[in-house]
């Protein structure tokens, strides 16, 4: 494969009608970049920040990045390291003896402090939608006891990342926002780079959305719950120059860099994870706060960093970033067929596809594909797409949940545990 140098213009058109096709089919509303070396080769901004105010996005407006966050908070504390104010042997008992002494830092960044996932606590979705401070948010995740031992295994938590923020607040005597700004954005004049607690409504900061027979907004977290896993809003410009400079040693050392990366694919670096193939070797983090879905992907011999940000999507952002990477390497793209779903003739999937209602029609469930799938994706807030998978007839699955169609009748029975729900198509 040939990767364009940095005078070329990347394959634009192509990448264009992609994007557009994503659209068009209500498949995908976001920002995507490519940068190459110091420049950006490509950027596309598509849909709507506000729908209910036909506010279109721009390439300037903000989304949520959701737990790529965690790549900027490790940068952060490996910073505070350089500086002599924090070390990774340092324990999180130092500063919250809630928690067994010898958790560390370096075990918090790497997920291996057995903390308990905080998102995941049942009934959380309800003290997500409600502000927090500091010490209630302590009081709340340390009444859980943890999922093991520290260092003996791994496991994703956004309490860690959480607890990280709040330590370098304490440290640096300042806000996660401020830290922010000094340590990162300023320094490499990354304007739309931030984090804030309420979503600003002038229009430079994006909705997130459901796809149904309409985008359906119903946001419920409360951002003050996330400062440091998965709070901060940028752009994928900003992002991808975020990456660039990263990795490049302009935030922090290289031998710091080399902490943060992981050695092999099935491992959790410091706030990055590696890609699993090789060829080219990349690094890559993900995110999803709300229906924000995100993905930046970084191959460093390359010097080429592909970023996606959604904020309605139902389609697997690896396809969208999998399509840069492509256009970067000057490969053809091809245009994924929305109207089948494989084991499906056309005609089949034409009659189950659709918008979904209950019979109050207080909700909704879409059927859709996503080239090979059948998507599935509910009305209500917090709930996310899924593929599902012919099981015999017109009966499809995924993992629990069980949908029996009625093409006839224009209904769907789900059915998962003691719950069965009946929803009519609509008109």
């Amino acid at each position: 494969m040939c990767l364009l140098s940095q005078k070329e213009v990347v394959a634009q058109s192509q990448l264009d009608t992609y994007i557009d096709h994503l659209f068009a089919n209500r498949k995908f509303m976001g920002s995507v970049a490519i940068s190459f070396r110091d420049s950006i080769i490509y950027a596309r901004t598509v849909g709507y920040a506000d729908v209910a105010r036909a506010a279109l996005l721009e390439a300037d407006t903000r989304i949520r990045i959701g737990s790529i966050t965690k790549t900027y908070t490790a940068a952060l504390v490996l910073k505070a390291v350089e500086e002599g104010r924090l070390k990774l042997s340092d324990t999180l008992a130092k500063w919250y003896p809630q928690w067994p002494g010898q958790i560390t830092l370096e075990m918090l960044l790497k997920h291996r402090s057995g903390i308990f996932n905080f998102t995941e606590i049942p009934g959380g979705i309800r003290w997500e939608q409600q502000p927090h401070t500091q010490e209630e948010f302590i009081a709340y995740v340390s009444a859980h006891e943890s999922n093991f031992a520290p260092g003996t295994d791994y496991e994703y938590s956004n309490t860690n990342y959480a607890l990280l923020g709040f330590i370098l607040q304490k440290v640096y005597q300042t806000d996660f926002n401020t830290l922010l700004q000094e340590k990162i954005a300023r320094p490499l004049g990354l304007k739309n780079t931030c984090y804030t607690v309420e979503p600003d409504t002038s229009g430079k900061e994006a909705l997130s959305y459901n796809i149904q027979d309409r985008y359906v907004h119903n946001a419920k977290i409360h951002f003050s719950n996330h400062p440091a896993s998965g709070g901060i809003l940028s752009t994928a410009t900003e992002l991808n120059r975020f990456l660039s400079a990263l990795f490049s040693g302009k935030i922090i050392r290289r031998e710091s860099l080399t902490l943060m990366l992981p050695g092999k694919p099935d491992e959790y670096g410091l706030g990055i994870e590696m890609l699993p193939f090789n060829n080219p070797k990349g690094y890559y983090h993900s995110g999803r706060i709300e229906n924000f879905i995100t993905d930046y992907w970084y191959f460093p011999d390359e010097q080429l960093g592909v970023v996606t940000l959604s904020n309605a999507t139902n389609i697997d952002t690896d396809a969208i970033q999998m399509a840069l990477v492509q256009s970067a390497y000057r490969n053809p793209l091809g245009l994924p067929d929305f109207d089948q779903v494989e084991g499906l003739s056309k005609e089949e999937f034409s009659q189950l596809k659709g918008t979904y209602f209950d019979s109050e029609k207080t909700r909704s469930i879409t059927i859709s594909s996503d080239g090979r799938s059948m998507i599935f994706q509910d009305s209500r807030a917090g709930q996310m797409y899924v593929p599902f998978t012919r099981k015999a007839g017109n009966t499809f699955e995924y993992e629990d949940i069980l949908l029996h169609f009625d093409p006839e009748r224009g209904e769907v029975e789900q059915v998962q545990g003691d719950y069965k729900g009946v929803f009519r198509k609509g008109e």
